[in-house]
């Protein structure tokens, strides 16, 4: 958990269009007026606020600028401005105008009491693991890059098997056959992963989770591994049409013999919880759990 900071100027950030960004970007602006709080917009929104003057010149002083940023949009979106700031100091926190959204803590009808909070310095920073991922053909790297969430290696043409070596440092697992492989942080265990059939890991496990797609064997599980040592992946020599792809964002072409080394990066992201809400409050809410039993009705000290 990092230390709480005076936040002077909030960076915003959003891609889509849409009706409800428009109402959104509205909101913001009334909010600082009223607030008297710095709110500098990238680039890409100007045009969109009404005073253009609050929209920054460039994404590099958008970046200098801002002291923490709200991104607008489901997760995508936040990790889109993870990856933008390079997993920097500076904390990031989310407003959910997607679906489930669960690395965006700030609901859309919660918006001005976040801001308020974020404002006031009632929030907390916590630093969460990411993955440092090496691309390597013919022993040589052909791509370094970064993940918050995961990275998954899919098929990208004929639907076929592919096949996937695995290795927990120097100890072989197995050989995955089905239509792919999905190696995932704590927080990527909510993506990706979940719709694979994974585990949901709290955050703040210090640990990888490694689960295959559609595996052709049943007996093929995920798995949660110490972040000690890497991960390594090698797709079959006959394999030459596969991708790679960290948080959706970054994508690489495959080919046969390629190795992928996932690693636990010396970086972190911070992210800024501004809900009082705690992970598991997430799941209940996202996920609809109990929805017809209360805990406290039934809490560890009842009788």
């Amino acid at each position: 958990m990092g230390t709480m900071k005076k936040i002077r100027t909030i960076g915003m950030v959003a891609f889509k269009k849409s009706p409800r960004l428009d109402s959104t970007l509205s909101r913001i602006q009334r909010w600082a007026s009223r607030s008297g709080m710095a709110v500098l917009f990238h680039p890409l929104l100007k045009g969109r606020v009404r005073d253009s003057g609050r929209a920054a010149r460039s994404e590099a002083a958008f970046l200098a600028a801002s002291d923490a940023f709200l991104s607008l949009g489901g997760d995508g979106t936040f990790l889109s401005m993870v990856h933008m700031c390079r997993f920097g100091k500076k904390p990031v926190a989310g407003v959910n105008l997607g679906g489930l959204g669960f690395l965006t803590g700030i609901g859309e009808e919660d918006l001005e009491d976040g801001l308020d909070r974020i404002a006031a310095g009632r929030f907390a920073i916590t630093r969460r693991m990411v993955l440092d991922i090496q691309v390597r053909r013919r022993g040589r790297t052909i791509r370094h890059c970064h993940a918050l969430n995961d990275i998954f290696i899919n098929r990208s043409g004929r639907p076929r098997l592919l096949s996937i070596g695995a290795w927990y440092g120097r100890d072989f697992i197995t050989t995955f056959q089905g239509d792919g492989v999905i190696v995932a942080t704590p927080s990527g265990s909510t993506a990706y992963s979940l719709a694979a059939g994974g585990p949901i890991m709290e955050p703040t496990v210090d640990a990888f989770l490694l689960a295959p797609i559609c595996p052709h064997s049943l007996t093929e599980r995920p798995m949660v591994l110490p972040s000690g040592r890497p991960i390594r992946l090698r797709v079959n020599p006959g394999d030459n049409d596969a991708i790679m792809s960290a948080d959706g964002l970054e994508t690489v072409r495959l080919s046969g013999n390629d190795e992928i080394i996932v690693s636990r990066s010396s970086k972190r992201a911070a992210i800024m919880q501004v809900s009082p809400l705690t992970c598991f409050d997430l799941l209940r809410r996202k996920l609809d759990w109990g929805r017809n039993y209360k805990q406290r009705d039934a809490g560890p000290d009842a009788a």
